[in-house]
């Protein structure tokens, strides 16, 4: 059994080495256009949080799944682009099946991954924001590849705020059933997820302050205090199942797997939930292309749908109860 513990020190670690997010990554970037982090890609590695899950002798900085989820959880706060969820993700399938110079080119960012997205109904494969990705990372329930992006072409970018890419696979270079890989990964989308759970309603709630109706605050009539609570209460939760699955991956808990995939569950439906709450405690302008609620809802379901939905994620979660 893991022992729960406080993790202040990680906290101030990562807060360290993530301060500049705040000016690198404001939300307001998002209202610039289409795949608006490529350009930062090589600040993002210059920044050390490519290379969070390497060890140092592979270019990276060594840090353990404690901190790789709360840089996550920091990064998702800003909505970076699921390239940088991938890359990490990438460089660690890389090292495991000795790609050691592709691990190390992933750290430095002279090569990015997209995150792929499989559809079951289908044999289609598709990739998010993947302009410029020489790789695309495809996580199905029992496995994780990682393959050259042979060709690609725009599917959807008018409708996820990022471009949709519908790709054909080039050659694999790796092919992985790893459970602690698949946790690791499933912990990170779930750190990403809790993120934007958090941060759609840290939104909200700021909101509610603001704005006014009949003379006082939204956030003073009942029915928007329950928003913001229900918004809290499933923000928090994803939170500590997250900082829970790390620590047991941390510890080599044998239920690490099994607590990863119910992180990535919770935190699923926290995201969705609260995007959606967020857009609504906003109003009609939480629609609206001057406001940034609807990037947390389609940012919520490209993930999802990344980690093959919810029902595939509680499939998952099932078999290992």
């Amino acid at each position: 059994m893991t022992r729960l513990r406080i993790i202040d020190e990680q906290r101030e670690l990562v807060e360290s080495f993530t301060r500049p997010v705040d000016t690198l990554l404001n939300l307001a970037r998002l209202r610039e256009g289409r795949s608006p982090d490529g350009g930062n890609w090589s600040q993002l590695a210059e920044l050390g949080w490519l290379g969070i899950s390497l060890g140092e002798d592979q270019g990276g900085i060594g840090l353990g799944p404690v901190e790789e989820a709360l840089t996550a959880e920091t990064l998702g706060r800003h909505l970076i682009s699921p390239c940088f969820l991938a890359t990490v993700i990438a460089a660690r399938v890389a090292e495991a099946e000795g790609l050691s110079e592709l691990a190390q080119r992933f750290a430095a960012g002279s090569s990015r991954a997209a995150l792929g997205i499989s559809l079951p109904s289908s044999q289609d494969e598709y990739a998010i924001d993947a302009d410029g990705c020489e790789f695309v990372l495809l996580v199905a329930s029992d496995s994780i590849r990682l393959s050259e992006i042979q060709s690609l072409a725009v599917h959807d970018d008018v409708h996820w705020s990022l471009p949709v890419y519908a790709i054909v696979l080039g050659r694999t270079l790796a092919m992985t059933g790893d459970e602690s890989l698949l946790a690791f990964s499933r912990l990170l989308g779930a750190a990403t997820l809790a993120g934007i759970a958090s941060q759609s309603c840290d939104s909200g709630v700021e909101y509610a302050k603001v704005r006014e109706q009949f003379g006082q605050p939204i956030g003073a009539f009942q029915a928007v205090k329950h928003h913001c609570a229900n918004m809290a209460i499933s923000a928090y939760g994803s939170r500590e199942l997250v900082y829970r699955a790390a620590m047991a991956l941390e510890e080599k808990d044998a239920e690490a797997p099994a607590l990863a995939a119910a992180a990535l569950n919770f935190a699923a439906r926290a995201a969705r939930g609260n995007a959606g709450t967020c857009v609504q405690v906003h109003g009609g302008i939480g629609f609206s292309a001057e406001a940034d609620p609807h990037h947390f809802v389609k940012r919520a379901h490209l993930m999802e749908a990344a980690f093959g939905g919810l029902g595939a994620i509680r499939s998952m979660l099932a078999e290992r109860s």
